[in-house]
């Protein structure tokens, strides 16, 4: 009999709390998959609150517990010894920063700035920021290293990059595919979003579900919509999905060009994506977005980044950008909506939305994670 932890306590914003979510719903409906024995789930308020979103039953897994951990508290020893006596701890994204190395550790990693430290974004920095950000960084690969975990990466090119700069055990990483929430399929689940929208007709309404993190490069937002108004007059609005503290470090000039529609919960995404006419993507560095994905499932038009981490998921599928040139970005905009035939667009979108649904979904996600898990019993893994 084994004593398993699912660990989602350290995640309380962004795309780790709606993977955390999916998992853990997918998770109560395949309880039989797992070893026999006692499942404890630590789940944070953000994901507790993203489950209840979504109407799930908490009393399906009696191990549940909403238990928040921020950041390096969980270095002080009443908080690491929640941790411990456990066969196994699934830490859906790390870093764990505990005082104590846990055996049989299975940590997710999405920290692409720890293998690329030298990037887009870090160029364009100040000498202070870039330090500060290398030292934060550096800590938290401490962490991953010392925790000699089980590490489990969203695509191969994260794999590739552990084992080449990192020199991590190839056999050490399981790649356990992202995908798109099950809720985005299922519309009873979704919550609306209060936009205001200009009641003028005919605009064209381009949104970026983002936070104000510097790699998703919300600040060309504003290029490009000067950009497109040159070109095609008022016809275009861009919305943005920002908290008040983020929104309000913008200029006066952005926020009189670019909207803001406030954070959103997962479950008010789809209702997002619906009111939009397309979707922008211009980040600059990630291990893995879902936000192309969601896109194409609300088959939205989706205009991203032209980097590895998006053509590894999309394919074809996207309409890809320069994300540091606000001209290449607005003229594929007004490409698509004033250049291609409607035919062609509704074509577009369909071939997208298909080659999507052959994509690994929420559930096959959830059996993968147990695998690896199982794995690191030495369980045998059920097929």
């Amino acid at each position: 009999m084994k004593k398993i932890l699912i660990n989602a306590s350290n995640l309380h914003h962004g795309g780790g709390v709606q993977v955390a979510a999916s998992f853990i719903a997918e998770l109560a409906e395949m309880l039989e998959r797992l070893p026999p024995g006692e499942l404890v789930v630590y789940v944070s308020s953000a994901v507790h609150s993203a489950l209840s979103a979504q109407g799930f039953d908490a009393a399906l897994i009696p191990g549940y517990a909403v238990f928040n951990v921020h950041g390096t508290e969980a270095f002080a020893r009443k908080v690491t010894n929640k941790f411990l006596g456990y066969d196994l701890i699934f830490t859906i994204f790390g870093p764990l920063y505990l005082s104590r190395k846990i055996p049989n550790h299975v940590v997710g990693f999405a920290q692409l700035w720890i293998l690329c430290p030298d990037n887009e974004i870090s160029r364009k920095s100040s000498l202070y920021n870039r330090l500060r950000v290398a030292l934060a960084y550096k800590i938290k690969w401490i962490f991953f290293k010392w925790s000699s975990a089980r590490l489990v990466v969203e695509l191969p090119h994260v794999k590739s990059k552990l084992v080449a700069y990192k020199g991590y055990p190839e056999e050490k990483i399981d790649v356990a595919y992202n995908c798109v929430a099950a809720l985005y399929f299922d519309r009873a689940s979704w919550s609306p979003v209060n936009i205001s929208f200009t009641k003028e007709t005919g605009l064209i309404r381009i949104g970026y579900p983002a936070r104000a993190y510097s790699h998703k490069n919300l600040e060309i937002l504003l290029a490009v919509a000067l950009e497109l108004r040159r070109v095609a007059g008022d016809v275009f609005e861009f919305y943005v999905t920002l908290r008040p503290d983020e929104w309000s470090h913008f200029s006066d000039e952005y926020r009189s060009v670019i909207k803001n529609v406030g954070e959103l919960s997962p479950a008010q995404c789809p209702s997002f994506y619906e009111a939009m006419n397309g979707v922008l993507f211009v980040s600059l560095l990630e291990c893995f977005s879902a936000t192309p994905l969601e896109a194409i499932a609300m088959r939205r038009a989706i205009f991203a980044s032209d980097r590895e981490f998006v053509r590894d998921c999309c394919g074809p599928h996207s309409v890809y950008v320069d994300p540091l040139d606000p001209e290449d970005i607005a003229a594929a905009i007004h490409r698509w909506f004033f250049l291609i035939p409607d035919e062609s667009r509704k074509h577009h979108l369909e071939e997208a939305y298909a080659y999507l649904l052959d994509l690994p979904n929420s559930k096959s996600r959830a059996i993968k994670y147990i695998e690896v898990m199982k794995k690191q019993l030495n369980f045998e893994v059920l097929q």
